[in-house]
């Protein structure tokens, strides 16, 4: 657990330090929708399914939760980290899943809400006081539907990937979140 509160502070930091990033200008003529420029800050949850090889037997759904933040690149780029958290209780059990990485927003349109996300960093699994650690990647997509001059609801699907030294497992996660941008 405590390589996980290491790489969360990690992660926070590297959010922190990328909100220093400056915009770059916009283009004349393209319309603004969605304004991406300084810092900017996301938290959500939903739920999502999970499916391991370890031999605990926890297929199923669970509960799911997502803190990101960071700085503007440009207006199509941006870039900050994210802890992604998929959690249950099977068989009296709790098991959680972290991945807590850094990751980039891509939107290929500058009017447009739709982008992709990659991440890439730190794994963390926990069942029943057994912890492993390894490398986490995700993989995800979402929408920015703006209901103010900086704030949007935001749908997103991902899908947590964590890779141990015996296993690799994975999660498909649905959250409805909040960002300011």
């Amino acid at each position: 657990m405590r390589k996980l509160i290491v790489a969360v502070v990690a992660v926070a930091l590297l959010g922190i330090a990328a909100s220093g990033v400056q915009a770059q200008q916009r283009r004349p003529g393209i319309r603004e929708v969605h304004k991406h420029s300084g810092f900017w800050l996301s938290f959500g949850a939903g739920g999502g399914w999970e499916d391991t090889d370890f031999d605990f037997g926890n297929r199923g759904r669970g509960g799911a939760a997502y803190l990101r933040l960071g700085g503007t690149v440009n207006p199509r780029v941006l870039l900050g980290g994210e802890v992604l958290v998929w959690f249950n209780q099977s068989r009296g059990a709790d098991f959680t899943r972290v991945n807590a990485t850094v990751s980039a927003l891509l939107y290929p349109s500058l009017g447009g809400g739709w982008f992709l996300k990659p991440g890439f960093g730190v794994a963390s699994y926990e069942v029943a006081g057994f912890e492993r650690t390894g490398v986490a990647t995700t993989i995800g997509t979402g929408f920015d539907l703006r209901v103010g001059r900086n704030l949007y609801v935001t749908p997103n699907v991902d899908y947590q990937v964590q890779f141990f030294d015996d296993a690799t497992v994975g999660s498909l996660l649905f959250t409805v979140g909040v960002t300011w941008h």
